[in-house]
């Protein structure tokens, strides 16, 4: 039986970039029970929440980079939309979307 065929690469997935609504952040402190205290590129600080669909599946920790969606009735507080890997942050550095000097000092 011969090999299978490695050449076909799975193709890359693209990186879901902030639409309107929605914002990067940097996870700054886990408050448990899946809320967790995000800063953002708007310069705000907001509590933001795990939903349900994610919180099994994707663990979030300090320090990562997400996309959120700030409520409209409550400014203060958003939804965890998307967790961001370390390959994916580089695409966003180098399509301009964000600079590696905001993401290093939301970090601290």
């Amino acid at each position: 039986m011969p090999k299978k065929d490695r050449t076909d690469q799975a193709p890359s997935k693209d990186v879901p970039k902030p639409e309107e609504g929605e914002v990067i952040c940097v996870v700054k402190k886990m408050l448990g029970a899946e809320h967790i205290i995000i800063a953002c590129l708007d310069g705000k600080e907001r509590t933001a929440r795990i939903p349900g669909r994610m919180r099994k599946k994707t663990w979030i920790k300090e320090g990562d980079v997400v996309l959120a969606a700030p409520w409209d009735f409550q400014p203060t507080k958003a939804d965890i939309v998307y967790r961001y890997m370390n390959d994916e942050i580089r695409k966003l550095i180098e399509e301009k979307v964000i600079s590696r000097d905001v993401i290093d000092q939301l970090r601290g």
